[in-house]
């Protein structure tokens, strides 16, 4: 073998394992720029390959607190032209997992699946404690991307057998939620799959974050009065007994 030959796959080599052995400790910094500070990590261990540490989302103006986040990279995406991690997510009850990779022009998720207890949401999202969140949640999504200005794909969630707080009935019911990315904008539609609180409704989510929704809220026949209170706060009754839902 040639001297400069051997010179230059010596260099190759240590630099692969330089990366292979870069602590965890370099990601949080560069995840907080690459996301604009949106996504930050403490606690990191492991390597930058092969890690865990907790997870921070900064989103419509709250904090959404993970528990353990910890990531693996999978080389054989770059075949593709991707740089891919699995990503597993897990607060209390709620556990989540996707592949995340980032090409020349766009971040993508693929495969996302997230199931657990609603009553984690309100130690991950402090605004929702006080609705004392109760019943089964679950997100799944096949393939989202996001270029930085337009975002594209459809997600799908499901809250079954809800309870609240503010209501006795138990259960409420069961809904279920999409969002399909259209550009700079995602569309949202509610529907109630079983139970005495019946919701529908749908909406406009124009990016990074202008909600406008509209919907009704109404009780299954002989359900009015007790769930009267609960419907009082979703909104303004109307001329046909429904109550109106708005979000401007």
């Amino acid at each position: 073998m040639r001297p400069l030959r051997a010179l230059l796959l010596g260099i190759a080599a240590y630099g692969v394992f330089l990366l292979a052995t870069a602590p965890a400790g370099l990601i949080p910094a560069r995840l907080a720029t690459a996301t604009g500070g949106q996504v930050t990590l403490a606690n990191a261990t492991g390597s930058a390959w092969d890690g865990t540490a907790r997870a921070t989302i900064a989103t419509y103006g709250a904090a959404i607190v993970l528990g353990e986040v910890s990531w693996r990279f999978l080389p054989s995406r770059l075949l593709a032209g991707r740089a891919a991690f699995a990503i597993e997510a897990r607060s209390g009850a709620l556990q989540a997992q996707a592949e995340v990779s980032r090409s020349p022009m766009a971040w993508q998720v693929r495969d996302l699946r997230a199931n657990g207890d609603a009553s984690t949401v309100a130690a991950i999202f402090p605004l929702a404690a006080t609705w004392q969140p109760g019943g089964a949640i679950a997100i799944e999504a096949e393939h989202l991307t996001w270029d930085g200005e337009r975002a594209t794909g459809v997600a799908n969630a499901q809250w079954r057998d809800a309870s609240l707080a503010l209501s006795e009935a138990r259960p409420l019911g069961s809904w279920r939620a999409q969002a399909q990315a259209e550009g700079a904008s995602t569309r949202i539609t509610l529907s109630t799959t079983k139970g005495p609180l019946l919701l529908s409704g749908s909406g406009t989510l124009v990016i990074p974050g202008r909600l406008a929704f509209s919907g009704v809220a109404r009780a299954e026949p002989g359900r009015e009065r007790e769930l009267e209170g609960l419907l009082n706060l979703l909104g303004p009754r109307r001329a046909d007994g429904a109550h109106a839902i708005e979000v401007r």
